[in-house]
Order: structure tokens, then sequence, then C-alpha cells
């Protein structure tokens, strides 16, 4: 019954964050669909994060559940593997500190390297292969058609 309550609790937060993101939102201009003001999109990413935790609330408490029996996929404080989750933030820790040394384009391939790569099945080529195609596909996203500055790093000549 604890896990239940809980994820209730959450659709209720869900709906506080999305009424609080409406109400600064509202602050701003919202001008029309077809000419969007500043809070245009802020404001219906404060709907759709209230619509999300009105159906969490209420498909938990519509939910038959017979006592005693935990639904599959209904794990709220397992975490599967802690030596995975501090991988991964190692890798985002190392990609913030090093983006500005090594270049967007070699740090970011190294972090999707690093989150692609699976040390038990050894797929080296594919998460090559993908790593490659990310970093450099979201630098011509980015630096070219977006024209944001990225960081060159050792690559001063890109």
């Amino acid at each position: 019954m604890f896990a239940r309550e809980i994820r209730t609790l959450e659709g209720i937060c869900w709906i506080g964050i999305g009424i609080t993101i409406c109400i600064l939102a509202l602050q701003f201009d919202l001008g029309s669909f077809h000419e969007p003001g500043p809070g245009f999109v802020a404001f219906l990413s404060g709907l759709f994060l209230s619509c999300i935790g009105l159906v969490m609330t209420i498909s938990r408490a519509i939910s038959k559940k017979r006592p005693g029996q935990v639904p599959k996929g209904d794990h709220t404080f397992q975490i599967i593997s802690w030596p995975r989750l501090a991988y991964t933030t190692g890798l985002l820790l190392g990609y913030t500190l090093l983006i500005e040394i090594l270049g967007y384009i070699l740090a970011t391939f190294l972090l999707i390297w690093g989150m692609f790569y699976d040390w038990e099945k050894k797929n080296w080529a594919w998460s090559l292969l993908f790593s490659i195609v990310t970093a450099l596909g979201s630098y011509v996203m980015f630096e070219v058609w977006l024209r944001c500055q990225l960081p060159r790093g050792v690559f001063p000549w890109w």
C-alpha cells in the first residue's frame, strides 16, 4: 500500500509543479498559437505536466489492487545498479569538466561512447559508430544549422 500512496503523491506533486509553471508563464505575454509570445511554451509545458500528474493520480486512485500484491514494474525506491548509476554520473561530471578543454565534438563523442558501450557484450563497433554519428550530427545541428557557438577545445579550426 505504501508504493501506491507514493505514486499518488508523485502525481499530486507533478500537478503542483505544472500549475506553478503555468502561473509563472502567465506573467509573460502568451501571444497566440500562430505568433507565440515568450510565455507560450512554458505555459504549454505546465499544462502538459499537470495533465501527466492528473493521469498518474487518477490511475493510482482507481486501480484495483489486491492486498499484498505488488504490481509489475512498481519499483518506486529500488535502484537496480549503483555501479551503473555511479558510472553514468562520473561520465556526465567528466563531460562537464572536459568540454571546454577537449571541445564539443571530442567530449560529446567520449560521453556518448561511454553511454553506448556495453562492458559485458564488448560491442565497441556499434558504440563507436553511434557515437561518431551522434557527435557529428549534434555538431551540425547546433553549430551549422542553429549557429550556436560551441567550445572548440583542441580543434581550433572547427
